[in-house]
């Protein structure tokens, strides 16, 4: 029998200093590559994965579904922060599904330990509830990605493969229960006591509405007959004008000023 060597030299993970990677609040493009990642063939090495999950037989079924896909290697797992410190850091996980505590702090306390580690890894929370605070707490601590109980096989999969690359995921029921329960206190006025979207164009505002909707670049491409490029470009206009660039930030703006009641069109 051929014993395999795992090679657990490795460049560091994507960087968290773009807009897209930042874990102070939920990323800006949550879904934007979503669509085209969906149903892509996969070619690269196996993505190295460690669970963390208290419960023993949680633990056992994830670690038996994740053994058969190949494009998974799982390192460990085990109900132990300590130990699961141990595999990102001398197995060189690049993924750790960490299942939500029913205590919140003591899920950000996991997820803020993994994420300050100098290599990674990149933290998916699996939880059966998706209550907009502690998503976004959840994301505020490091977290890459959240997926509820009820996500599919295929929902897992994605998202273990996005966030490997440096991108964040959540499901679109994910993002929409964000838009329709995050309330924020409303904004200073500024000096002229005018909207802080009177420095927008149209476009600009409508691509900021589309965002906060929940659409990712592509379907907002698509919509308004530009390239995924141009939103892109708008969507760095809105970042220095308005100093956003979390998704969490353009659904607080939406709601602020009304721009989710109308239908799209």
């Amino acid at each position: 029998m051929r014993t395999r060597v795992l090679d657990v030299s490795r460049q560091p993970l994507t960087a968290r200093v773009l807009p897209v990677e930042s874990p102070d609040a939920l990323a800006a493009a949550l879904r934007n590559d979503a669509t085209r990642r969906r149903g892509a063939r996969f070619t690269g090495e196996p993505i190295r994965i460690a669970v963390l999950d208290r419960n023993p037989l949680m633990r056992q079924a994830l670690t038996a579904l994740l053994a058969r896909d190949p494009r998974i290697h799982l390192v460990g797992d085990s109900c132990d922060l300590d130990q699961c410190l141990n595999y990102a850091t001398h197995r060189a996980a690049q993924v750790v599904l960490l299942s939500a505590e029913p205590d919140v702090a003591t899920v950000i306390r996991q997820v803020s330990a993994l994420a300050a580690l100098p290599l990674g890894p990149h933290v998916i929370v699996l939880n059966g509830q998706q209550r907009p605070d502690e998503v976004l707490e959840a994301f505020r601590a490091g977290a890459f990605g959240y997926l509820p109980w009820s996500a599919s096989v295929t929902d897992l999969i994605e998202a273990i493969e996005m966030v490997a690359d440096g991108m964040s995921y959540v499901l679109p029921t994910t993002a929409k229960a964000l838009a329709t329960g995050l309330r924020a206190p409303p904004p200073a006025a500024s000096a002229q006591g005018g909207s802080c979207l009177d420095v927008l164009s149209a476009r600009e505002r409508t691509v900021l509405e589309r965002i906060a909707r929940g659409f990712s670049g592509p379907e907002v491409a698509d919509q308004l007959g530009i390239t995924v490029k141009t939103v892109d470009t708008y969507r760095h206009r809105i970042h220095e004008k308005l100093g956003v660039h979390h998704r969490s930030d353009y659904v607080r703006i939406a709601l602020e000023h009304d721009l989710l009641r109308r239908d799209v069109t």
